[in-house]
């Protein structure tokens, strides 16, 4: 059957689960009037809120009975002796506590706060003896009047203070006071971060209610109905059928993340309080779309978590028994948002829900480090591929059955046959891990540097060898163990050939220009770019290696990449990924996260290497798939990285030689010839040694690719 017809087909099946979705009354229920009833009942509880708080108000309201009395404590309160020598303001210069004084003159102030009609009463006696007492009333329980009360009294003995010590110094000359007392302000001042961080975190909420029903009644209400055969029996794949109602429950999370988005807005432009979000009263259509965005990356995570948990689930109930401690515990993260201090930076950025909460936060108070959130995309992405392959694994044979025999211990369970290579999920469910681990050794190791300033470069080395083993090679040999794949052909470890490894080093001999000119080409088109201070560092950091021996920087920074690296790349993941697509696309989608990885490195973004690592990996990839090995791939890495540092190391003795090797331009014309022969000769070498060698018969698949000329990557 044509890929045209799958493709109708499996539109034809997306519509009619998302049409039976939307159909069903509880979906219109989330959909629509939650959000229509919810959120003008919050306006109003955070309207309310905000006046008691003073939050929105002149200040805080004090009464008295006479017009004599508010003269005196104006001018009681405009008394520079009144205060501390620098008042807090906030970002307006403003004092962060300001009085309006109300004069009622029929009840007493003392009657007017028990009835909360004001926060403070002020009653004076003995005016006419130039000594007035004067007697504050506070509401009992009332933290906003009991604090207003508090101010008062602070700034009046202040006065009495500052009035004493001026009569003491112009009866006694010689007198000195015995404490001066200064008042400065620290820190940064964090402007609306409250509302700021409940407005998210309200969304990121709605959006999970709106993706939880969808979900359960899909896959286990569908199973428990019966109705499960009859989507199974149509002709196309079951991951297309797993596919369509992840589809379906994405659509509608989307849905209700827009119908909550902007009832959300829409009732704090009314309301009044939009300014205290975003600093102005103009509806904010960019901020809406940058955060339907971040939506859109959550919905697609925890829809795919909700169907990998909804999928084994043999009831109704069931499926919401495993739902229940879910929701509990993703309010647990989403809570830490709220706490004062918490930032989008470290362990924090891969942390699931409460990253998307940050950023969102940060998005609202236009503070959003770009480093930071490219690493909270980039987990999010990769937890809801890991959580779509868990569904997909889970939604097997048995998806027609009313009763499920799969089950969460199942993933842990080693299977009974071995079996050539790792499946597209399992690989991605590796990758899931790989992106969260590797983030968190390579910051480990990076503030373990920074802390022992005692730790020498061989040690340094050592511990950066130590942290590429541990995560890109001990993570794919667990995941291959744990499926029971064949090593052989899991990490394509077939023999290529001589004339292949031949070739193989002249690629690596002439590629490194061809990734030169592609960096300064993605520099000028503004895609990352060196600064004078990385450039700065990275001199600093070549002058430290050279104090150590040029084989261990061979073996640390060739060596170890070339074979872990492309045991993961070009072993795992390109064998994983050929068992379910073509050979171009193989090889591009390799190379992307080869250059990929390449940008997360430690805590900070290194993009400049994305363009350059992204071409050595379609090259490598290339050849890899002409050879079925991934032994050439080795070679190239090996010979690219060694050159590189062997180079480095010795360009005081190389002189001009050296210099094009870290000279921020572009290579001379006699340069470029030669590295292109070598190219060509090499990729020509590939190729004759390769041209008889079919790849099937050196990887065997249980599920064969799609048919695909072979040419359009050779």
């Amino acid at each position: 059957m044509s890929g045209a017809n799958f493709k109708g087909r499996l539109l034809r099946l997306c519509q009619k689960e998302l049409k039976e979705t939307i159909r069903d009354r509880r979906t219109i229920v989330t959909l629509l009037l939650m959000p229509l009833l919810v959120y003008p009942i919050m306006s109003m509880a955070l309207n309310r809120f905000l006046l008691s708080s003073g939050g929105i108000d002149e200040g805080f309201t004090v009464c008295v009975n006479s017009e004599l009395e508010s003269e005196i404590l104006d001018q009681w309160l405009s008394n520079p002796n009144s205060a501390p020598p620098k008042p807090v303001a906030d970002s307006s210069g403003n004092e962060l506590a300001k009085f309006r004084v109300a004069v009622i003159q029929d009840v007493s102030p003392e009657e007017v706060v028990a009835r909360n009609d004001a926060d403070v009463g002020l009653e004076l006696t003995n005016i006419e003896t130039g000594r007035p007492t004067a007697t504050f009333y506070a509401y009992r329980g009332d933290s906003v009047s009991q604090a207003a009360r508090r101010i008062l009294v602070e700034r009046l003995q202040w006065l009495k203070l500052a009035e004493a010590e001026l009569l003491l110094t112009a009866t006694v000359p010689e007198y000195r006071t015995p404490l001066l007392v200064k008042a400065e302000d620290v820190g940064t001042l964090e402007e609306n971060s409250l509302l700021a961080t409940i407005v998210p975190l309200v969304l990121v909420l709605m959006t999970i209610t709106g993706a939880v029903y969808p979900a359960i009644d899909l896959t286990a209400g569908e199973r428990e109905r019966g109705t499960m055969e009859a989507v199974m029996a149509s002709p196309v794949p079951r991951g297309y059928v797993l596919f369509s109602k992840y589809t379906a429950v994405v659509a509608v999370a989307l849905l209700t993340a827009i119908a909550n988005l902007l009832a959300m807005f829409t009732t704090l432009w009314a309301g009044g309080l939009l300014n205290l979000l975003t600093g102005g009263d103009a509806f904010p259509w960019l901020t809406i779309l940058q955060m339907f965005g971040l939506l859109v990356l959550f919905s697609g995570f925890f829809s795919a978590v909700l169907l990998s948990l909804t999928s084994f689930a043999k009831s109704f109930k069931e499926a919401q028994a495993y739902l229940i401690p879910v929701m509990l515990l993703s309010l647990t993260p989403a809570m830490l948002s709220l706490m004062p201090g918490i930032t989008l930076s470290g362990a924090l950025t891969i942390l699931p829900l409460i990253n998307i909460v940050l950023l969102a936060r940060d998005m609202l108070s236009g503070t959003v480090d770009p480093n930071n959130a490219f690493v909270a995309v980039v987990s999010t992405c990769a937890y809801a591929t890991a959580a779509l392959s868990v569904a997909a694994r889970l939604f097997g044979s048995d998806a027609v059955t009313r009763t499920s025999e799969k089950s969460i211990g199942s993933l842990l369970k080693r299977p009974r046959d071995p079996s050539p290579r790792p499946t597209p999920q399992a690989a991605a469910l590796m990758l899931a891990l790989l992106v969260p681990v590797y983030f968190l050794v390579s910051n480990g190791l990076m503030r373990f540097i920074k802390a022992s300033q005692d730790t020498n470069v061989e040690t340094t080395l050592f511990l950066n060898a130590i942290a590429l083993i541990s995560t890109f090679g001990l993570l794919p040999t667990l995941a291959a163990w744990l499926a029971r794949n064949r090593f052989k052909t899991t990490f394509r470890l077939q023999p290529s050939g001589i004339l292949s490894i031949i070739g193989a080093i002249l690629l690596g001999l002439g590629a490194w220009t061809l990734a030169h000119e592609a960096f300064l080409i993605a520099e000028s088109l503004g895609v990352g770019g060196l600064s004078d201070q990385q450039i700065a560092g990275a001199e600093a950091t070549v002058a430290k290696m050279r104090q150590t021996s040029p084989l261990l920087l061979i073996a640390v920074f060739a060596l170890t990449p070339a074979v872990i690296e492309e045991l993961c790349f070009r072993g795992y993941l390109f064998s994983a990924i050929r068992g379910a697509a073509s050979p171009l696309r193989t090889v591009l989608i390799t190379a992307l996260l080869f250059g990929l990885f390449h940008v997360l490195t430690g805590s900070a973004l290194l993009i400049e290497r994305f363009v350059p690592s992204t071409l050595m990996g379609l090259i490598i990839g290339w050849v890899a798939y002409r050879t079925g090995s991934v032994y050439p791939g080795i070679v190239i890495h090996f010979v690219h990285n060694g050159l590189l540092n062997t180079v480095l190391y010795y360009q005081d003795q190389l002189g001009f030689l050296g210099a094009g090797f870290d000279d921020q331009t572009h290579l001379p014309p006699h340069w470029l010839a030669i590295a292109a022969v070598l190219v060509l000769v090499g990729a020509g070498l590939v190729w004759v040694s390769s041209r008889n060698r079919a790849e099937t018969s050196a990887m065997p698949s249980e599920n064969p690719a799609p048919p695909t000329n072979d040419s359009e990557i050779a």
